[in-house]
């Protein structure tokens, strides 16, 4: 294990974890209407999801003798947005995240507390993309005809 490059990727993923908390914070914030409730709920839950992961991260790093990044990637802000839209982002990030972490298992083949620490952070990003997918599949639904 190249322990250089595992810190750099580490440290990339405390940054994209960082960036995930705000957004899905900021998305609670923006919220609104009858449906504001469970959404509030599910983005919040999404950025304390974040910001374990984060910490586990950082805690990582450190023991493996890195500094932990307090950088975040960039976030963009477009603005008004409607919920669906919203979903949509957070979908394509969680996308973007299961493939960092699937090429850094690479990286941690030879290391079973690591490897299985990323392969932990894989499932619950994909139990988080299946669930974004199964809001937007909903959203999407068109009302029955009366």
């Amino acid at each position: 294990m190249d322990k250089g490059k595992v810190l750099q990727a580490l440290n990339l993923d405390l940054e994209h974890e960082m960036s995930a908390m705000i957004r899905y914070l900021h998305h609670s914030f923006l919220v609104s209407g009858p449906g504001r409730g469970p959404l509030v709920s599910l983005f919040r839950t999404r950025a304390r999801d974040c910001m374990d992961h984060a910490i586990k991260l950082g805690e990582k790093i450190v023991a493996l003798g890195g500094h932990p990044s307090v950088k975040i990637q960039e976030i963009y802000e477009p603005g008004e947005q409607t919920i669906e839209e919203m979903l949509r982002e957070n979908l394509e990030v969680e996308k973007m995240h299961l493939g960092i972490y699937e090429e850094q298992l690479q990286l941690v083949h030879d290391n079973t507390p690591l490897r299985l620490l990323l392969e932990q952070m894989l499932v619950e990003e994909s139990e988080h993309v299946e669930e974004l997918e199964m809001y937007l599949r909903h959203s999407a639904r068109k009302p029955a005809p009366v």
